[in-house]
C-alpha cells in the first residue's frame, strides 16, 4: 500500500482526531444508553430483549481488563471505530485504484459527520454493527473487484457478527443479492456456491441469538418490531420531512447535499456504462435509506442513527464521482472543502461542549444534560446504603432502566438492579427468588402517590429517603430529578406488587 505525503497528512489529522475522542471518553460520565449496556455485560447472555449482545460482550472484556471505568466501558468501541476507517480506506483503493485521493478524502469526510465521532465516543450497538458493516463491504470490493470466491467467507463471517450487534445488519443480504442481480458482470455469482454457504455461515454465528428468542418467545425480534413499525399519528410528508432532516443532521447539510447529488450522477453513469464498482456502492446505501424511509413512513420516524449504514458506501460513491468528474471545477471544490472544514469544526466544537458545556444552549433543552450528574446520583445512592445497613444487602430498582442502570455504575457496587414493571427486559436475571429479603432503593422519577403506591406490594415497608436535584448548569432539570425511597424486605418475584394489592 502505497502511502503519499498528502495520505501521511491526513492520516496524521485522523489521528489527533481521535487522541482528542480518547480524552473525552476518559472523562465524560456514561449516557444513560451506555449503563444500560455496561449493566448487560454484568449478567451474560446471548442476546437481550433489546438488542443483539456483541455491545454487552464488548464493554464486558474491556471492564475486565481495566475496570469500570468511563474509559474501559467505551475503549473497545473506540477501536472498533478506528478499526472501520481501515475497511474504508482499503475498500476505496480496491474499488477505485486509479483514484489515489479518494481512500483520505472518504477518512475525512465521515470524520466530518456528526454520526461518526458520535459513535466513537458514545457507544450503542451501532459501534460494533458499522464495524462489521464495513468489514462485510470490503469482502465484496474484494469480489467485485475480480477476487476469488473465499472473500464471500469473510463477508458471511462479518454478516454473522454483524447480526450479533444489531439488527439493521440483515439488510446487507438484499442490499448485496440485489448487486449480483442488477450487475450483469457479477450475475454469474448466484450460480455459484459461495454465496450461499457465505449465508450459512452468517447463521452460524448469529444462531445464538437465534436460539435465545426461540427460547423467549422471539422477545427480541418482536420487540425491534414493534419499536420499528409502531404507527404514528402525523402526516406521512411531515415524517418524511423529519427523517430527512435528522440525515442532514447527522450527516452535516452541505456532505447530505453532495453525497445525493453525486450519486444521482453514478447512477446515470451506471445505467449508461454498467460500472460494477458504482452499482456495488449504490445498492449497499441507497436501500438502506430507503428502507428507513417507508418505515417512517408507516411507523415512527426512524431514529437518525438507524439508517448510518447506508453512508459507509454512500460516502466512497460520492467521492469516487466527485474525484472522477468535479475535483477540477473550482465551485465543487470549494462546496467539498468548505463541507468537511464545517463539519470537523461543529464536530470539536460539539464534543467540546460534550465535555465543559458552554453553548448556549437553554438547559432543559441542551441533550447533552444526560451526560452530566451521574456521579451525583451514584454518590447520594451510596450514602444511602452506608446510613441505613442491610443484613442481607440491598439491590436497586428504579421506573426506568437506564437510570437503575446509571445509579449501579456510579454507586461503586455491583448492585442488581431492575425495573420491576418491565420484566422481559431482565429476563437474564432468571428467578429473583435470590433476593427476597434484601432491601432496595428506590430511584423514581414519578413522585405522584399513585405511583408510588405500585412499590408497597413489593416490599414489606417503605420510607422516604430524600430527593436527588438534578442541575446542569445551574438549572433543575426535572425529567432527571428523582425522589428515592428504601424499601425494607423485597419479596424476590416480579409479581408480587400485584399479588399482593388484588
Amino acid at each position: 500500500m502505497v502511502i503519499t505525503p498528502r495520505d501521511k497528512v491526513i492520516l496524521t489529522c485522523i489521528a489527533a482526531l481521535f487522541a482528542s475522542r480518547l480524552l473525552t471518553i476518559s472523562v465524560v460520565q456514561l449516557a444513560p444508553d451506555e449503563a444500560y449496556y455496561w449493566y448487560w455485560g454484568l449478567h451474560p447472555s446471548l442476546a437481550y430483549a433489546d438488542h443483539p449482545p456483541m455491545v454487552a460482550w464488548v464493554m464486558a472484556l474491556f471492564t475486565a481488563l481495566g475496570g469500570d471505568t468511563e474509559l474501559f466501558v467505551r475503549l473497545g468501541g473506540f477501536l472498533l471505530s478506528a478499526g472501520a476507517l481501515f475497511f474504508l480506506w482499503d475498500t476505496a483503493r480496491t474499488l477505485f485504484p486509479a483514484l489515489r485521493e479518494l481512500a483520505g478524502d472518504v477518512l475525512l469526510a465521515f470524520n466530518a459527520t456528526l454520526l461518526f465521532p458520535a459513535g466513537s465516543i458514545v457507544q450503542t450497538p451501532d459501534t460494533p454493527m458499522l464495524f462489521f458493516w464495513a468489514a462485510a463491504t470490503w469482502c465484496g470490493s474484494r469480489i467485485v473487484a475480480g477476487g476469488p470466491g473465499g472473500w464471500w467467507y469473510g463477508w458471511g463471517a462479518a454478516l454473522g457478527l454483524g447480526l450479533l450487534s444489531k439488527y439493521t445488519m440483515i439488510l446487507l443480504v438484499p442490499c448485496t443479492f440485489g448487486v449480483l442481480l442488477f450487475c450483469p458482470s457479477l450475475r454469474h455469482w448466484l450460480g455459484r456456491r459461495e454465496p450461499w454457504l457465505a449465508l450459512v455461515v452468517a447463521l452460524l454465528f448469529f444462531s445464538p441469538v437465534l436460539y435465545w428468542n426461540w427460547q423467549h418467545d422471539w422477545l427480541s425480534f418482536a420487540y425491534q418490531l414493534r419499536q420499528g413499525f409502531s404507527p404514528k399519528q402525523k402526516a406521512v410528508a411531515l415524517k418524511l420531512l423529519e427523517y430527512l432532516g435528522g440525515q442532514a443532521g447527522v450527516v452535516t447539510p452541505v456532505l447530505f447535499i453532495l453525497v445525493a447529488g453525486y450519486s444521482v450522477k453514478a447512477l446515470r453513469i451506471h445505467l449508461d456504462r454498467g460500472n460494477p464498482a458504482y452499482c456495488y456502492l449504490l445498492m449497499l446505501s441507497w436501500p438502506v435509506l430507503a428502507f428507513f424511509g417507508f418505515s417512517t413512513a408507516v411507523g415512527k420516524v426512524a431514529e437518525a442513527n438507524w439508517p448510518a449504514p447506508a453512508y459507509i458506501a454512500g460516502f466512497i460513491l460520492a467521492g469516487a464521482v466527485f474525484r472522477s468528474l468535479y475535483a477540477s471545477r473550482p465551485a465543487h471544490r470549494r462546496l467539498a472543502a468548505a463541507g468537511l472544514a464545517l463539519g470537523i469544526a461543529a464536530t470539536l466544537v460539539i464534543q467540546a461542549h460534550l465535555a465543559r458545556p458552554f453553548l448556549p444552549i437553554p438547559p432543559g433543552k441542551d441533550q447533552t444534560r444526560q451526560f452530566h450528574g451521574w456521579r451525583e446520583l451514584g454518590g447520594r445512592v451510596s450514602r444511602i446504603i452506608d446510613e441505613r445497613p442491610a443484613s442481607q444487602g440491598y439491590i436497586l430498582v428504579s421506573d426506568r432502566g437506564t437510570t437503575v442502570a446509571g445509579a449501579v455504575f456510579y454507586s461503586g457496587a455491583r448492585l442488581t438492579g431492575l425495573d420491576l414493571f418491565q420484566p422481559e427486559r431482565y429476563v437474564f436475571l432468571g428467578d429473583l427468588s435470590a433476593l427476597r429479603g434484601k432491601d432496595a432503593v428506590l430511584v423514581l422519577h414519578g413522585s405522584h402517590e399513585a405511583g408510588l403506591k405500585r412499590y408497597e406490594g413489593f416490599f414489606d415497608s417503605m420510607e422516604p429517603a430524600g430527593e436527588h436535584e438534578r442541575l446542569f448548569r445551574g438549572e433543575r432539570i426535572d425529567g432527571l430529578s428523582v425522589k428515592l425511597f428504601v424499601g425494607r424486605g423485597f419479596a424476590g418475584s416480579w409479581t408480587a406488587g400485584i399479588d399482593r394489592t388484588r
